[in-house]
């Protein structure tokens, strides 16, 4: 059996009692997160430009804007859903995909499950499948993709989405072909816009992708039935490796990739890659509390690659200082912590914190292994002050991690702080039973009516 075949047999027949319970409560669990940073951003910047460019050209159809407080075609939904739920990079990470899964994913299969009135079992089995699809494909493929320049969530996350669209859509084994045809031309996004809003437009995008390129599919549009398995084929355009298509056959749902390796739910609203330092420096600030005028350095030592994605030595808004280890060390000096606020331009721009910044130097390790996209080996950190004294810390896995998961309690409370300038507490609650009980709900469109009312903002009636 050839890639390509493989992938399709998985999406179609793979069923939700063939997956196991703990896989599902991870889903769900995934889910709950992604909905919360969605809430989250709904009322950012770059959401509010976004539906202001499209507005007027909304369909008037029955897929939610979450946190918005109106409906509108599943495409649209799938797009600026999508966006929202990256708009803060709070999203789940996994190393296999070198970026985040349920961002792009979850997206479209809610936009097409509203539309289509789908059971809360028939969401949770197509997120967990396009899940898997992406996960796996991101393993097939090999680090070079992400090193290349690609944005790994934007190109696999395509195929992730366009795999989940297909199976709530029930489409046969031709049409998911297709299917994963069309999204492979899709496909895109680069990591230079990075620390921009096109960066959560990129989610946007491959969820909006793998919407259409189901729908389009679904009617009969055609495409290259071996995208998995042609010498220009979808592994050898985007790694330059090519695609392990023997992994590919064999890897699929052996393990979950929600499982092992798992994804790492974020504690902080920034690059992944600032975590772990940001564990260790937050931990010696609050055993310590250096007083940030009298550091006279800081200095952060790390494997090599950890600081690929961290492309600004010198933050000027909110979005480069999630990219940035020197802003976030210097807010984590400052505050004693980091949340939404840190990245606020009125916090980003402050003296205390632009002036630290100008003290912290990122060293190379190169006695450790590289790293791409997973976070192996471990950093050190060091903040020295003026009177000599320095105090230390070294650390290899940061909070949220397979490693030192969130607790299914602390998980629900990271929803709450997500969600309390959105919804009321009696709907977040009953949001959280939702998503915990989506196998017992008949139509996910309740629960959808929940996060889309937006009681507290709103960007439309």
């Amino acid at each position: 059996m050839n890639a390509t075949s493989s992938v399709v047999n998985f999406i179609v027949d793979t069923k939700l009692d063939d997956i196991p319970g703990d896989v599902r409560h991870l889903g769900k669990r995934a889910i709950l997160d992604t909905l919360g940073v969605s809430l989250a951003g709904c009322n950012d910047e770059s959401i509010q430009i976004l539906v202001a460019a499209l507005e007027g050209r909304l369909g008037n159809a029955q897929a939610s804007l979450l946190g918005i407080g109106r409906h509108t075609d599943s495409l649209s939904a799938a797009l600026i859903n999508g966006t929202m739920a990256h708009a803060l990079d709070f999203d789940d990470v996994n190393d296999s995909c070198m970026g985040h899964p349920s961002a792009p994913v979850l997206p479209a299969v809610i936009a097409l499950g509203e539309e289509r009135n789908s059971s809360g079992g028939d969401l949770l089995e197509a997120f967990l499948i396009g899940f898997e699809v992406q996960c796996k494909l991101g393993s097939a493929l090999g680090k070079s993709h992400y090193g290349k320049g690609w944005h790994a969530t934007a190109t696999l996350g395509t195929m992730g989405a366009a795999a989940a669209s297909a199976k709530i859509m029930g489409l046969d084994k031709k049409a998911v072909e297709t299917t994963l045809g069309i999204a492979a031309s899709l496909a895109s996004g680069i990591r230079i816009n990075f620390g921009t809003m096109t960066k959560p437009l990129h989610v946007g995008e491959a969820a909006r992708n793998g919407v259409l390129a189901a729908l389009l599919a679904s009617k009969g549009f055609t495409a290259a039935a071996n995208i998995f398995d042609h010498p220009a084929d979808f592994g050898q355009v985007f790694s330059e490796d090519g695609m392990d298509k023997a992994y590919l056959v064999e890897s699929m749902g052996a393990p979950w990739d929600i499982q092992s390796p798992g994804i790492t739910v974020k504690k902080y609203p920034s690059c992944n890659k600032t975590h772990r330092t940001l564990d260790a420096m937050l931990d010696l600030v609050s055993v310590h509390h250096p007083v940030p005028e009298e550091v006279s350095k800081v200095v952060i030592t790390i494997p090599p690659g950890e600081d690929v994605p961290l492309i600004y030595s010198k933050a000027t808004t909110g979005l480069e200082g999630k990219f940035s280890m020197h802003f976030c060390m210097a807010s984590a000096i400052v505050d004693g912590e980091i949340g939404f606020n840190t990245f606020e331009m009125s916090q980003v721009a402050r003296k205390e914190v632009q002036h630290l910044s100008d003290k912290v130097t990122v060293v190379t390790d190169h006695t450790q292994t590289p790293v791409v996209i997973d976070s192996g080996g471990h950093v050190d950190v060091s903040v020295i002050m003026q009177n000599g004294q320095t105090f230390d810390r070294s650390i290899e896995k940061a909070t949220g991690t397979p490693t030192y998961p969130l607790s299914d309690h602390d998980l629900q409370e990271k929803f709450r702080v997500c969600a309390v300038n959105v919804l009321s507490d009696t709907e977040i609650e009953t949001a959280i039973s939702g998503i915990y009980g989506l196998e017992d709900l008949t139509s996910i469109n309740g629960l959808l009516d929940v996060l889309r009312v937006g009681t507290k903002v709103g960007l439309g009636a």
